[in-house]
């Protein structure tokens, strides 16, 4: 091989090395370029955008620890726990300060309350030996892991008959119930220039005398106001239910038992597990009373509101968001039972029924509910056909049931006294039966209520004859 042969090869060789090593340096640009791309998606809070960039990284370097975190928080943020836990807990394994915090995260999210707080409790000594504060909404998450502890430790043994997905913009439509229950109505049904807050659902008795609904304070949170009809027929300026129902949060979706008594209602204040949770709460003759999360599982880590229970049919309805349905909701239809009861603390699929993983677990052995729900579906199509304001029988065997009856509004006005007197008198009886039951069980300290009750029955009694002796009188004068 002559000279020049010798130097064309070396030429050709050298070529090619640098060619190759520009390739390689391209490469290694690339990478590096990716993974801050990935790091600023990452810090922008873009984990989807993000993701793919890192899985591809950890598939080059599967023992990088960082790059197991942040792929695995993308892909809890994406829902995809299963895929996440393993990654963070390799990261966790590898000291990575954050990565307990992320699956005390998920561990809540699928109701693990004792991984969650070991997960915790980790983050918190990381962070003690790091000299770092805790973050505010650890702090929060904190607060929700206890809370769920305690709900976990009474969940409520229900009967769920029926699920059913609904859009959330009407969801309340899809409430079948009798009119004995009363309405769920939208803002609509309230009189020119009162206000109500965006999706406000006004909830209206049997008698269509009083309406409960969700209007902005003076504060800007929602509260609970109501309104009742006054004698000339016009409705009074709205005044609210009281404070105590909002815990520093915003409170709607209200329903009221036939008792007049008890109210069911959602609020997200600091004593909610995430977002709405239904509470209830019942009031005497001045106020109402601190209100009571109803626990699960009626309440979950998610939206949950819109409770309302038809006692005529025995059915109780509640919305949820909780299947995490794209511009939906879900409604259960359950049974509920005059006494609570409590699945034991050691039930194996507690975690399940809590989250209501699949209604049907709910059912009792051999239970057949296709009766009561064809019912449902019944009094559903004949409320719609015939709603009635109210039933007074004249002297000559009519019975009159909506205002339009009247030939006078002399009458007529006096017919609303008589019908909100009515039901101030159903309502103080059906409290004083109840009263008179935990007098019996043993709450002495209830007697002089009962006994100012009952004196205000017998008055009722004479206000009853009164009004109703003038409602005939008027209207047989037109």
């Amino acid at each position: 091989m002559n000279v020049i042969q010798n130097n064309e090869i070396e030429m050709n060789f050298r070529l090619k090395a640098y060619i190759l090593g520009l390739m390689l340096a391209g490469v290694a640009s690339m990478a590096a370029q990716s993974l801050e791309d990935a790091k600023e998606l990452y810090r922008d809070g873009e984990y989807a955008q993000a993701l793919p960039i890192f899985e591809k990284l950890l598939a080059k370097k599967p023992k990088d620890a960082t790059l197991n975190h942040w792929t695995g928080v993308c892909l809890m943020k994406a829902g995809r726990y299963e895929e996440a836990i393993p990654l963070l807990k390799f990261g966790h394994s590898r000291k990575v300060i954050e990565s307990p915090r992320y699956l005390a995260e998920i561990a809540f999210l699928q109701y693990r309350v004792d991984d969650a707080t070991d997960y915790l409790d980790a983050y918190q000594t990381a962070l003690d030996k790091n000299k770092r504060e805790m973050p505010v909404e650890v702090e929060e998450l904190q607060r929700r892991v206890t809370k769920m502890r305690a709900m976990l430790d009474r969940v409520e043994r229900i009967e769920i008959i029926d699920s059913i997905a609904v859009d959330a913009d009407a969801f309340f439509e899809a409430y079948r119930m009798t009119a004995e229950s009363g309405s769920l109505n939208s803002a609509e049904v309230l009189p020119r220039g009162v206000d109500a807050v965006e999706n406000a659902v006004v909830y209206m008795p049997e008698s269509k005398i009083t309406m409960i609904w969700a209007a902005a304070d003076e504060n800007g949170k929602s509260t609970l106001v109501r309104s009742s009809v006054l004698s000339d027929g016009k409705w009074e300026h709205p005044h609210k239910l009281g404070d105590i129902l909002n815990e520093g949060g915003d409170a709607n979706y209200p329903f009221m038992l036939s008792d007049g008594i008890t109210l069911y209602f959602a609020n997200n204040g600091e004593n909610s597990l995430g977002g709405y949770d239904i509470f209830i709460s019942r009031h005497d003759e001045n106020e109402f009373f601190q209100p009571q999360n109803i626990g699960m599982p009626y309440n979950s880590i998610y939206d949950d509101y819109m409770l309302a229970i038809d006692e005529m049919t025995g059915v109780g309805w509640w919305a949820t968001d909780r299947n995490r349905l794209d511009g939906k909701v879900t409604i259960y239809k359950f049974i509920p039972k005059d006494m609570r009861e409590n699945y034991p603390v050691d039930e194996p699929r507690l975690r399940q029924l809590a989250m209501v993983s699949n209604y049907r677990d709910t059912w009792v052995d051999g239970a057949d509910y296709s009766d009561i729900l064809q019912a449902v579906e019944e009094i559903g199509e004949e409320s719609q056909i015939e709603e009635r304001d109210f039933e007074f029988a004249m002297p000559d065997g009519q019975i009159y049931t909506q205002w339009s009856d009247f030939v006078s509004d002399e009458s007529r006005n006096a017919m609303k006294e008589y019908v909100a007197a009515l039901k101030d008198h159903e309502t103080t009886r059906t409290a004083l039966e109840q009263l008179r039951r935990r007098y019996a069980q043993g709450a002495t300290e209830l007697n002089d209520m009962i006994l100012r009750m009952e004196e205000k029955l017998r008055d009722d009694y004479k206000l009853l004859r009164s009004l109703s002796n003038d409602v005939v009188r008027l209207e047989q004068n037109n």
